[in-house]
């Protein structure tokens, strides 16, 4: 008890993580938008696909599900005859399309962190192209791809695509020396376009789109 009082009291993300349990957040916020048959969602990071169960049941969206690692791709097939509205690519976002090496750390996985292990070369898409040719404004986009969420975001931002994104919820991760950096940045661009509802910092955090700012499509 007392050590976890001090690490309360001196780790920011540790409190972040206690908020977030506390709140229940992956029950009661990550899924907390609305949506109904017309919707588009786009889940990065599909892994074992519980976000995809749980969003493709609220109103039945279509969703747009992306996992770079073959073997989480594999297993997820099974899964897949129970979602119908669900559609599987197995590959990563980023900011490029090409290939990139992926260290296996189960749900930490990543073609971003320097880390040692069994590895993986994985299919990477452009995220802008993605909602280019997605034919819609995308109504959530969830991102929790251990890394990949930076190259991501630099790229809609960049590309001013993030107008096309009604809902964001993100999972920013401490990669290396930049991250803190890039995070901040990212914030910023954010906030030409949208508004935070909520932050746990470095655990979940949700952008919802401006009123004023209306999709092109």
């Amino acid at each position: 008890m007392g050590f976890n009082l001090i690490r309360f009291a001196l780790d920011p993300h540790y409190r972040a993580v206690k908020r977030w349990k506390l709140a229940k957040g992956d029950e009661r916020l990550l899924t907390d938008v609305p949506l109904d048959g017309n919707s588009l969602v786009v889940d990065a990071g599909f892994y074992k696909g519980d976000f995809s169960a749980r969003i493709s049941q609220k109103g039945s969206p279509k969703v747009l599900a992306f996992e770079p690692a073959p073997e989480f791709c594999e297993r997820a097939r099974p899964l897949l005859a129970a979602m119908p509205n669900v559609t599987l690519d197995c590959a990563g976002l980023s900011d490029f399309n090409g290939t990139a090496k992926l260290v296996y750390d189960n749900d930490g996985s990543s073609t971003q962190r320097q880390q040692e292990g069994k590895s993986v070369e994985v299919q990477l898409r452009r995220a802008s192209d993605i909602v280019r040719v997605a034919g819609q404004p995308v109504d959530l986009m969830k991102l929790n791809i251990e890394g990949d969420e930076y190259p991501v975001l630099e790229n809609l931002i960049a590309e001013g695509l993030m107008g096309e994104v009604r809902h964001l919820v993100v999972q920013f991760h401490l990669i290396d020396q930049t991250s803190r950096e890039r995070y901040a940045r990212i914030a910023e661009g954010l906030s030409k376009t949208h508004d935070l509802a909520w932050r746990y910092k470095f655990v979940w955090e949700r952008w919802d789109l401006r009123d004023s700012v209306s999709p092109s499509r």
